[in-house]
């Protein structure tokens, strides 16, 4: 609380009165005893002590000043930043790196790791792990009496038809306490209601906020509209607010799932779908995972086949919100430690250049405790304008931070609600003032103890600068070390991720992108018999095929369910000859199941191993064949000649015969993984294909090569399409290096990133040794001088100066080097084809660190190399 003026002055005139008082009483004292008055004013002096501490001793004795002395420092400490405006703007901007890249990671760890999520008592909500066929779901969701169980479908495809060009949307099939469950109401309208998932009931739909502005201009009256989905009339009931994307943001409206017990194959076989549940009211996550077991145990003799006896063992319950950014967690954290070790490095730096700059005001230090400045007084000063500096940095990387979140964002999977919704908000300001002031305390402590024990009857003496002190320089030293030790194990990372990008994108995928352009194209289900539907779809890729080859540009082309590294999975439970199953011994393994045309293979430049290709012979009543993988045959016929064996889909009687056998073909991803289920891949013949639903693929890929650029090859498929069929949606137009590019961006954006951090925290740390170094040699002009004058050549003062450069970075590279071979173990799993203690990354980091060695001593050793000896000597 600040003191009314007028008070404030009556007191200080009333103390000044007592002080003026005490001094005369003493003066007249001592003249009484013979001393003149001059010997009498001196002594009196010096027997009352420091008139400034007394004062100031006194004035805390009155208390309520706190908050005075306070906004004095803080524009004492304001007045300095703007005068050393050189120290200022680098201790300002390297805090700024550091406080901007913690506030940026911060924000995405506090959206996706921190905060609850944004539905109601979401601590009460739990994933179902592993999916299940509708029928285990129903059962689940009657006889569970822990939990409520809701079922959807992620990024399932549809088309929209009726609204003007035909579009392709994505939405999700739910049960319908879906919406119920989560706590979500919608904005306009309503959700699902209870049976609405079941037959005759289920034509409804719920519009996501987006696709209701851009598709339907915010209709107001969109409510009872209704409109075409794959062919099939819905009503519209409800548009949901912009905030809800649940199971992904990408989803654009949902659907009933449609659960009819009298439909065995939908029911039990295909289409299953992972769950989500509510815990009901003092139910616990133990309970609920104890009931799961026994749920599974009652549900598997429900099904209308045999299944294995630990179907969904590994099944359980988790907590949503951990299940829903399991992968995130470990990149976010990574890069929480990459940002922490950046903001290390920068106090550090800031607190090494303090203490060289309260070296050089040890005079001032001085001449502040000798009018009455007590040490706590000085410290504080000197702590309040290191917290200032921060606050400064910490706007400054506010601005940062919000300006690169987007950017951020952009790097890391965008198919994550949470990472979306990331913003800077009070609590990420919150977090970057308490930041800033943590961070000004902890780099101006070291400073503030230093000036706390200045001689200061020396200082008063001596100009200052030359009394810094053998401790004081040790603890620069100690400071600029730890810098370099940090960025060293930030740079390792960084190469580390560098090697294995450069490692994946090396891999051969087995096919050839080049000029490779891929449209999908997406037709809808005719209302015809299964027959007619199948050759009605065959001929409609014959002649889109057909059409195709006469676009302008285009040299070959073919058609598949699903491009290499593309996001479609296709799978079929396959019996293979020499492998059968006994009942109850183990579930049918689930291979890569291809649909392709003719010429698929010679137009991706997949290479043929053994055997023949597909032709045109093999068309819908021809014998059935396949063609698998390398990979493949190697697994089930090790040692055979694959040629000539035989496989069958588990539900149909025929057996497929294997003509050929084909090189492999990273349909995954670029590592070659693929998920655990899938066990090979083979391809059909497109007019004998089926898929999991046991219909032909509808939803096809166009495969074009084409010297051509992609958005002119783009118009003329559209129009080429819209030619054959004005309601076929058509997209995805891409090329399939953009595919095998987007494959790597994981890796490719986490190495950015590390790039950036670790670009950070080298450039602060050669600052930093720069910064020692030059105040080192600046302390000993005179001892240069000195030494030259004695015979000492330049070479040999270059040489000295930028030995102490390379001393420093050797002790922090060896230290650096030590830390990093346990703490590049984290990163094990971000990396491909590298290990974390790779010997030629740890080398070419340490020829880097010897660079900035050279870089940061290079300049001071020059100029202490030209020193002019009588002007150093004539300084001192």
């Amino acid at each position: 609380m600040r003191l009314p003026r007028w008070w404030r002055q009556r007191r200080e005139e009333e103390l000044e009165a007592e002080v003026r008082s005490h001094l005369d009483l003493a003066m007249r004292d001592r003249m009484e005893r013979g001393e003149t008055a001059e010997q009498a004013r001196e002594s009196a002096r010096r027997e009352f002590g420091n008139v400034g501490l007394v004062k100031e001793v006194t004035r805390d004795v009155w208390g309520r000043t706190s908050l005075e002395r306070l906004c004095q420092d803080l524009r004492f400490a304001w007045r300095m930043l703007r005068t050393h405006q050189g120290f200022s703007a680098v201790a300002v901007l390297s805090l700024a790196l550091g406080i901007g890249g913690n506030a940026a990671i911060f924000s995405l760890v506090n959206r996706v790791l921190i905060r609850p999520l944004p539905y109601a008592e979401p601590d009460h909500l739990v994933r179902v792990t592993e999916a299940y066929p509708k029928g285990a779901i129903v059962a689940l969701q009657e006889q569970s009496r822990t939990m409520q169980v809701a079922a959807y479908t992620t990024d399932s495809e549809f088309n929209l038809t009726g609204q003007g060009a035909a579009a392709r949307l994505v939405g999700s099939q739910v049960s319908a306490n879906l919406f119920a469950l989560l706590g979500a109401p919608a904005q306009i309208g309503r959700t699902f209601e209870a049976g609405e998932d079941r037959p005759a009931s289920d034509r409804v739909v719920i519009l996501g906020h987006a696709l209701w502005r851009n598709k339907f201009a915010g209709d107001p009256h969109i409510i009872g509209r209704p409109i075409a989905i794959d062919g099939i009339g819905r009503q519209v009931v409800g548009v949901m607010p912009p905030e809800f994307s649940f199971p992904s943001p990408k989803v654009q409206m949902w659907m009933p799932a449609r659960f009819d017990s009298s439909n065995q194959g939908e029911f039990w076989e295909h289409g299953w779908m992972p769950l989500i549940a509510r815990l009901r009211p003092a139910a616990t996550l133990p309970q609920a995972q104890g009931e799961l077991r026994t749920l599974i145990s009652r549900i598997i003799p429900l099904f209308p086949y045999s299944v294995p006896h630990d179907w969904n063992a590994k099944s359980t319950v988790v907590p949503l919100q951990g299940d829903l950014t399991r992968n995130l967690r470990g990149k976010l954290l990574l890069l929480l430690c990459a940002v922490g070790c950046v903001l290390l490095i920068a106090c550090a730096n800031v607190a090494s250049l303090s203490l060289a700059r309260v070296a050089a005001r040890q005079r001032e230090m001085a001449v502040r405790a000798a009018l009455g400045a007590g040490r706590g007084r000085i410290v504080r000063q000197l702590l309040t304008e290191s917290v200032v500096l921060a606050l400064v940095g910490g706007g400054l990387g506010l601005v940062l931070a919000s300006s690169s979140l987007s950017a951020l964002k952009s790097m890391l999977p965008g198919a994550n609600a949470l990472l979306t919704a990331a913003s800077i908000d009070w609590q990420v300001f919150a977090y970057v003032t308490t930041l800033a002031i943590l961070t000004g305390l902890a780099s101006g402590l070291a400073p503030a103890l230093s000036a706390a024990r200045l001689d200061l009857a020396t200082s008063l003496k001596t100009r200052g600068h030359q009394t810094a002190g053998l401790a004081g320089a040790r603890l620069r030293s100690s400071l600029v070390v730890g810098e370099v030790a940090l960025a060293v194990a930030m740079v390792i990372g960084t190469g580390l991720l560098i090697k294995s990008l450069w490692l994946l994108t090396q891999e051969n995928p087995g096919f050839r992108p080049e000029q490779i352009v891929t449209v999908r194209v997406y037709p809808q289900y005719p209302q015809r018999s299964a027959g007619q539907e199948r050759a009605g779809y065959i001929a409609l890729y014959d002649e889109l095929l057909r059409r195709a080859r006469g676009v302008n540009g285009v040299s070959d082309v073919a058609a598949a369910n699903t491009t290499p590294l593309g996001s479609e999975l296709p799978a079929l439970p396959v019996e293979l000859e020499g492998h059968r199953l006994t009942p109850g011994q183990s579930i049918a393994p689930m291979l890569w199941a291809g649909a392709v045309t003719p010429g698929y293979f010679n137009l991706l430049r997949v290479p043929l191993l053994s055997g023949r290709l597909l032709t045109e012979a093999d068309g819908e009543k021809a014998a059935e064949v396949v063609l698998v993988s390398a990979a493949t045959a190697g697994q089930y016929w090790p040692g055979e000649d694959p040629v000539g064996k035989r496989m069958r889909i588990v539900w149909e009687q025929r057996w497929r015969t294997v003509v050929g056998v084909v090189g492999d073909v990273r349909q995954f991803d670029l590592t070659g993984k693929s998920p655990e289920w899938i066990r090979g891949a083979f391809y059909m013949p497109y007019p004998q294909s089926v898929g999991l639903d046991r219909r032909l693929p509808t939803a096809m890929t166009l495969i074009l090569r084409t010297a051509a650029n992609a958005p002119q090859v783009a118009g003329e498929l559209r129009g080429l399409v819209a030619g054959v069929n004005p309601d076929l949606p058509v997209s995805e137009v891409r090329t399939l290096e953009a595919a095998v590019t987007a494959s790597a961006s994981p890796s490719r954006s986490l190495m950015w990133l590390f790039i950036c951090f670790g670009g950070a925290a080298l450039l602060l740390a050669t600052i930093g040794v720069y910064g020692v170094v030059s105040y080192s040699v600046s302390q000993r002009t005179y001892e240069m001088g000195v030494r030259i004058a004695f015979g000492a050549t330049p070479r040999r003062i270059f040489g000295l100066v930028l030995g102490q450069s390379f001393r420093l970075v050797l002790t922090g590279l060896t230290l650096g080097v030590v830390a990093s071979l346990a703490l590049t173990r984290m990163m094990t799993g971000f990396l491909y084809g590298v290990t974390a203690t790779d010997p030629l990354t740890f080398l070419v980091v340490g020829f880097l660190l010897l660079a900035v060695a050279l870089l940061a001593g290079y300049i001071p050793a020059r100029r202490a190399a030209t020193v002019d000896p009588l002007v150093a000597l004539r300084q001192e």
